[in-house]
């Protein structure tokens, strides 16, 4: 429905009372349409216009006052935004803030938008959101696309210090919808990435740590150790645990370095932190070096994108054992070196020096003095290394812990494997004969294939590898050791109540014919754990 401009408001209200009617153009000479008329605006004009004028001369009044509203609450704005104390306020916030007006020329900008952005008020105020843009200080702009869709709007924009922000942009209309001023708030990514790989660094260094308390938690005391060997040996490491003094422990492999380094942690100042272990040997150069002292972000190919913390750094305040230290590096061991000495390290790839405080002990089954004269091994290092050297006897000179680390093995495997097996007293007697070449990791094995392979509940002799039989068919005295009177009586003991019990079955049999009671007999084999 039109009227033309020059039409009385009667015209209008006639037209409104056929209910089908919601809207009015009114149209000027030319029959273009200079403004619209709903049932509001002529409550409104009802209320407040001179009803004598034509609808042309009303709609120019309605928009002269719109205009005179408009530019009341726009200076009502400006005396705002050019307040001290409206400026104190934003220049308090951390995020940044960063206000055009309804033109798209910037008004205002908080210290914290400096700040992120590196760029000054003066580069900004006063000019064109389309100026910012072309002089490369942003990559686009909220305010536009706010004037344009006439909404709220968030986007990501890329300054021109290389940091990426997060900018909501929210419009302020004035009382005829007019865009007035668009209010930015600006928010550093760079600065949230950087807040939130701290706090997963965090994380993460506490994992590790909890891993390395679950993988090495502290047990009752071990049993094995009951030699006049490891008993001397024990009171000297206790002594030295709760000093900071580097240990470096010598022995054969599988004589159990790990457990004896351990066992220094626990009885340390140090135990409540982390026990890591790195086997020097068994990695190449490059990854050794990563493990142990970590990474920066893209040091080298195939590196994680965020880096990696080296063992050094989750051992901090705790204890590292490196195994096999005569393996490592010469280029490796002049930076070991110094972090005994300074308790300080860069990363691979870092300029950062991180300080630590990390108790090393070090182990080796090769003879260090002789890396040493051949030059496969720093002098410094191994003197550096060798304050305390401890040499762990092998499985051969202390076979009196044979029974008990059996026992103990037995245990763990029937545990993780849900069996419940026991092994008679003389499947044990082969053991002592035997030279254990690989050690206690040579007896650990042999009793977890026992435990997995055998079929009955009760492991004999029977179940025993050939080769460890054989090793019975030695000479009489040929690698038999001087030991006390009290211990050659108690295998001597074991020995005859085992071929009796093979022989007779039974107990009471067996007490018969050695001349001794049956409970005697059956005291014997329950301490021996027949």
């Amino acid at each position: 429905m039109q009227l033309h401009k020059n039409a009385h408001i009667s015209r209008a209200i006639e037209q409104f009372s056929d209910s089908t009617v919601e809207m009015i153009e009114v149209v000027d000479d030319q029959g273009e349409v200079i403004g619209t008329l709903s049932i509001e605006n002529m409550r409104e004009i009802l209320d407040s216009e001179d009803l004598s004028q034509s609808l042309g001369d009303i709609l120019q009044a309605q928009l002269r006052r719109n205009k005179e509203g408009t530019n009341k609450i726009d200076h009502q704005y400006s005396e705002i935004l050019d307040s001290p104390i409206f400026t104190d306020i934003i220049n308090s916030l951390h995020d940044g803030v960063f206000i055009t007006n309804g033109d798209g020329v910037t008004v205002k900008v908080n210290k914290a938008y400096e700040r992120i952005t590196d760029l000054k008020a003066e580069q900004l105020i006063g000019y064109h959101m389309d100026d910012v843009i072309n002089a490369g200080y942003i990559s686009k702009s909220a305010s536009l696309q706010v004037l344009k869709e006439e909404r709220p709007v968030t986007l990501m924009q890329k300054i021109a210090n290389g940091r990426n922000i997060i900018v909501s942009g929210t419009p302020i209309f004035s009382n005829n919808g007019e865009i007035l001023y668009v209010i930015n708030s600006v928010r550093d990514i760079t600065e949230l990435l950087e807040l939130k790989h701290q706090v997963e660094d965090l994380q993460e260094l506490k994992n590790l740590r909890q891993s390395s308390k679950e993988a090495y938690s502290k047990t009752e005391e071990s049993p094995f150790y009951v030699s006049d060997k490891m008993k001397n040996l024990l009171s000297i490491i206790e002594r030295v645990a709760k000093t900071d003094a580097q240990i470096l422990m010598h022995g054969e492999t599988g004589v159990g370095k790990t457990m004896i380094a351990k066992h220094v942690h626990e009885k340390s100042n140090r135990s409540s932190n982390s026990f890591l272990e790195l086997n020097c040997g068994a990695l190449p150069t490059n990854l050794i070096e990563a493990e142990l002292f970590g990474y920066e972000a893209g040091a080298f190919t195939g590196a994680l994108s965020r880096g990696k913390k080296g063992l050094l750094e989750v051992a901090d305040h705790g204890t590292l054992f490196l195994d096999e230290i005569g393996d490592l590096p010469l280029e490796l061991q002049v930076k070991l070196l110094k972090v005994i000495e300074d308790q300080a390290f860069y990363p691979v790839g870092s300029s950062k020096l991180k300080h630590i405080d990390v108790r090393i002990i070090a182990a080796s089954h090769k003879n260090l003095k002789q890396l040493v004269k051949t030059g496969d091994f720093r002098e410094d290092l191994y003197y550096r290394l060798n304050v305390v050297p401890i040499h762990i006897p092998p499985l051969r000179e202390r076979k009196k812990e044979i029974h008990a680390m059996t026992e103990h093995f037995l245990q763990e495997y029937n545990a993780t494997y849900g069996f419940d097996k026991t092994i008679t007293l003389d499947a044990i007697d082969a053991f002592y004969d035997f030279e254990w070449p690989g050690n206690i990791r040579e007896l650990k094995n042999l009793i977890e294939q026992l435990v997995v392979t055998t079929t009955e509940d009760h492991i004999t002799r029977d179940d025993l590898p050939e080769e460890l039989l054989q090793s019975r068919n030695h000479a009489p005295g040929e690698h038999d050791d001087i030991i006390p009177l009290k211990q050659a009586i108690e295998q001597v003991e074991r020995t005859m109540i085992t071929k009796a019990m093979r022989k007779y079955k039974t107990t009471r049999k067996v007490a018969e014919v050695l001349e001794v009671s049956q409970s005697t007999i059956v005291q014997k084999m329950k301490k021996w754990g027949e």
